[in-house]
């Protein structure tokens, strides 16, 4: 029986991949003079935390302290695309309608981003998400978790709202992400497509629905 939720950030509750992806091809540009492909960018960044990336970047190891300093920069570029375009910076279809639903059923449910903690002081500001979340139960990227495959942002996640994730439904929309859920033993995994990748979701085996956006039916049906 699915007793609660838990929620990846970007890709996900915010469908940010496009500017996410672009600060990135900009950053590695100017601070590491590479021109990541597709193919690159999809295995190495896409779900990944800051310090990995900066590591597969720089390649070289990077401290807690360097992928706090050097993230920043990146994310700065990031936050200032997402100012620039307010017209795509909102929450997916959907989503405070399923959040609402949530609340009114009183269903648990938490955050479980490999943002940093800019970025989700940037999110809980522009997207008022204390409306629904506790900041302080939100599991995020503090310089020393595992990235994503690693099951413990999920692990972490559930636990702060007093479960399992075996008991949770987690929405996801990269590999890596939907990987660390499953390793997490999560009940089920539900993923969002991004830039129209729903086939190739669709083809991993541990995925019960992809879906465009909360809108879709499966979603309330989850807890009806």
């Amino acid at each position: 029986m699915l007793k609660g939720v838990l929620f990846d950030f970007n890709g996900t509750m915010f469908q940010d991949s496009r500017f996410n992806e672009e600060a990135w091809l900009a950053f590695a540009e100017k601070e590491a003079h590479k021109k990541l492909t597709r193919d690159e960018f999809d295995q190495n960044v896409h779900g990944k935390n800051n310090r990995l990336v900066l590591e597969y970047l720089f390649e070289r190891p990077f401290t807690k302290e360097e992928a706090i300093e050097w993230g920043e920069k990146k994310e700065d570029i990031y936050r200032q695309m997402v100012q620039e375009h307010p017209a795509e910076a909102h929450l997916t279809a959907g989503l405070p309608e399923f959040l609402d639903y949530l609340k009114e059923k009183q269903v648990p449910f938490n955050i479980a981003t490999a943002a940093g903690k800019g970025n989700v002081d940037f999110y809980f500001e522009r997207f008022e998400l204390g409306h629904w979340f506790d900041y302080d139960q939100v599991v995020y990227d503090n310089g020393d978790m595992k990235s994503k495959p690693a099951p413990d942002f999920y692990l972490q996640s559930a636990a702060k709202i007093g479960l399992d994730p075996s008991e949770c439904v987690v929405f996801e929309d990269s590999v890596s992400g939907i990987k660390a859920a499953h390793n997490a033993a999560a009940k089920k995994i539900f993923a969002i497509t991004t830039d129209g990748n729903g086939a190739m979701l669709s083809y991993l085996g541990n995925v019960a629905a992809v879906i465009d956006d909360f809108t879709d039916e499966r979603v309330l049906a989850l807890f009806e």
